[in-house]
């Protein structure tokens, strides 16, 4: 029986541009973890590399180095926990949603600490990462000018200042994450568990809808 010796087709540019994709994202999920545990300072690459299956030279040909992965993880990681609230949705509603999503992306949550602790790159490694915190600044912004007009509204009291309010929500929402040694002191429970994350995000809903309760006359 003869042999097909016809030349193997080369890769399509599509198949190659999928493979990269590929490559990228599992690098990228291995990242998040290796961040979220060890912070950037802890976190190794070859670690990462191991985690992703593959060989530790594809971060630097993908990212440029640990600082431009840091960088990727970060965009995709704020970007999951960030989305613009709703205008037509009553605020009670979209504070819940905050504590269901900030539950379910825990390791992002856990890098935004370690970025707060200031376990980031060195000023000028990476100048994306600078313009990152630039864009999320303008995003939060975004944010405050909403919660003003829902202020106007009648949403929540005239006294209360909206960015204050906004970073009091983010603290709440993240506090199950941060603080499970809290959670269980006071309730006996593990914060990552599913009933206790809906159970809280419930309160938070409440605890917001009386902001806009008026005050019981006297």
């Amino acid at each position: 029986m003869a042999m097909d010796k016809r030349p193997r087709r080369a890769p399509q540019e599509a198949d190659r541009r999928r493979d990269s994709g590929r490559t990228r994202e599992r690098i990228i999920s291995a990242a998040v973890g290796e961040f979220s545990a060890h912070g950037y300072s802890g976190a190794r690459v070859t670690r990462i590399a191991k985690a992703a299956g593959v060989n530790a030279q594809l971060i630097s040909y993908h990212f440029d180095g640990k600082a431009g992965l840091y960088q990727a993880v970060l965009q995709r990681g704020t970007s999951a926990l960030d989305p613009l609230p709703a205008a037509d949705r009553p605020l009670s509603d979209i504070a819940a949603d905050y504590v269901r999503i900030t539950g379910r992306n825990a390791d992002i949550t856990r890098l935004l600490a370690w970025e707060g602790l200031g376990d980031t790159p060195e000023a000028g490694e990476h100048t994306d990462i600078d313009r990152h915190g630039q864009g999320r600044a303008a995003f939060m912004r975004g944010v405050v000018d909403q919660l003003r007009g829902r202020q106007a509204a009648g949403e929540f009291p005239a006294d209360l200042d909206s960015g204050h309010l906004l970073f009091a929500l983010y603290a709440m929402a993240s506090a199950p994450v941060l603080l499970p040694q809290v959670a269980r002191q006071i309730f006996g429970a593990d914060a990552d568990r599913d009933d206790f994350q809906e159970a809280f995000a419930q309160q938070v809903a409440r605890l917001v809808e009386h902001l806009a309760t008026p005050p019981a006359a006297p």
